[in-house]
């Protein structure tokens, strides 16, 4: 769990009642538990080993210590433990990678994502950090690398990797590439052995890129494709060229924002075999999973029909062509499950499992839509569930409120309309995100894991979703976007 450090184990459906390891995070903004991988192989002496990728505390063992005003996060930290008896033991730290931002002061773009590549070593990514201006960040008067904006890769012992694109000094010894804003994605094609991620652009410019040894994606010179990139610069002989590094466009732009996460190699055929090896895409905005089949060498990207993908950003009109599936939330991680289907995780912590109809019709689940939350289905509405006595109860998904407010978009206290917004007890209030982007409404006037989200949390709200609350106790509620903190609003509720 990200902003708990609670690592849970599920078999067979079940989710065991006690975690393997409760681990101490740093969890502001994006900080937190942020990435596992298990090696597919036990050791030659029968060890098998999980590794993690998160936040961690910096002056105690209880999550959250910067709320407090002890120190801040030790860093951004991959640990390799051992599975033995139902518990995660003997850590080992294999890299220490920046938490602390830099110019923007926002503790965000952490990375996290780790996955086992075909060599066994350890690969994750991590973006700017906050705005850290280094020359991993394409900054031709920065400093010299730090561990952030980049792909970094790590031995299962802590060494790094011999060989490495860029030089044997430390830190670019670690780098398998650099010149990445913000990634929730990497993976491995299981033909090729090459490496796949995912980019986040600022307002423009995510993508889906091949990452060859010494890749630089360009930031923060070029975002998205070169030619239309809108940072000032349109040549790729302007980014700073490493040694041994080459810049490439990516294989895959969306035109409009949709925050992709999650990539995954469906490594099986048991969704049926024209899936076999194919690429599925999740995104965080739109709750959507996104397919491509790929060209016979496998360096390019095409559409399920067969067609390639243009070298220019796809429009919204097109995106219906690549659309797998739809109403999943937040989607933070796909995995090709022990079983061969596709599993999805959201960000609201629902997971699912894709199946062909035929299977799901012979192996019917002991639940149905009905008793999962309305945001995990295709309906706008998102439910919330009560604490006693906090003055606020859901409405179902038929009731019609008079107070609407439109969730707008990242503009201060200007992101909720109105705001604020004055009505009686009684009265229910209906969020509306009109935003290309998802956000939340969490009690509180900023992010702090003692108080936040302790009256009211939406969790996410995708793009054209709906949160409805309806207040009984009079009072000023005030409440903020747990993704973007800045986001401000308030409700009156007078007697």
């Amino acid at each position: 769990m990200r902003n708990t450090g609670k690592i849970n184990r599920i078999v067979n459906g079940k989710l065991f009642p006690k975690s393997v390891l409760d681990v101490a995070v740093a969890n502001k903004i994006e900080r937190g538990l942020l990435g596992i991988a298990v090696a597919p192989n036990l050791t030659p002496d029968g060890k098998r080993y999980v590794y993690l990728y998160y936040t961690q505390s910096g002056s105690s063992n209880v999550d959250g210590d910067e709320f407090r005003g002890l120190a801040p996060p030790k860093g951004n930290m991959v640990y390799r433990y051992e599975f033995s008896n139902g518990k995660l033991i003997n850590p080992l730290q294999l890299l220490q990678l920046p938490a602390n931002p830099g110019v923007t002061g926002r503790p965000d773009h952490n990375g996290g994502k780790l996955s086992i590549g075909p060599d066994g070593n350890v690969y994750t990514v991590i973006g700017e950090v906050g705005g850290h201006e280094t020359q991993a960040e394409n900054n031709i008067n920065g400093g010299p690398s730090d561990g952030t904006g980049g792909i970094l890769r790590v031995t299962p012992n802590g060494q790094s990797v011999p060989n490495s694109p860029f030089g044997d000094d430390s830190p670019l010894s670690f780098y398998f590439a650099y010149g990445v804003r913000n990634s929730f994605g990497i993976a491995f094609d299981p033909v090729t052995g090459n490496l796949w991620d995912t980019e986040n652009g600022p307002n423009y410019g995510d993508e889906i890129n091949l990452v060859k040894p010494g890749f630089n994606s360009g930031w923060a010179i070029l975002q998205g494709f070169a030619k239309t990139s809108h940072l000032g610069h349109i040549n790729p002989s302007d980014v700073v060229n490493l040694k041994g590094s080459e810049y490439s466009d990516p294989k895959f732009e969306w035109a409009d924002p949709v925050g992709p996460t999650a990539l995954v190699f469906l490594n099986s055929d048991k969704l049926g075999p024209q899936y076999k090896d194919d690429l599925f895409v999740g995104d965080v905005n739109n709750g959507n999973i996104y397919h491509f089949k790929l060209s016979e060498d496998r360096d390019h990207l095409l559409y399920p029909t067969g067609q390639p993908v243009e070298d220019e950003p796809v429009t919204s009109e097109k995106i219906p062509l690549l659309r797998f599936g739809l109403g999943f939330g937040g989607i933070t991680d796909l995995q090709t499950g022990p079983d061969g289907f596709l599993y999805a995780l959201n960000a609201n912590g629902a997971i699912f499992r894709i199946v062909p109809v035929s299977f799901a019709a012979a192996n019917p689940t002991p639940y149905t839509l009905d008793s999962l939350t309305t945001n995990q289905k295709q309906q706008p509405q998102q439910q919330y569930q009560p604490s006693p006595n906090n003055g606020l109860t859901t409405i179902s998904s038929t009731t019609t409120a008079a107070n609407k407010v439109t969730i707008v978009g990242v503009k201060g206290n200007q992101s909720y309309d109105p705001n604020p917004i004055s009505i009686k007890v009684g009265d229910t209030v209906t969020w509306i995100n009109a935003d290309l982007i998802a956000h939340t409404v969490t009690s509180g006037k900023d992010y702090n894991p003692l108080t936040s989200g302790k009256i009211f949390n939406s969790k996410s709200i995708i793009s054209n979703g709906v949160y409805i609350l309806k207040f009984t106790i009079p009072g000023v509620y005030d409440y903020f976007c747990l993704f973007h903190p800045s986001m401000k609003g308030q409700i009156i509720v007078s007697k």
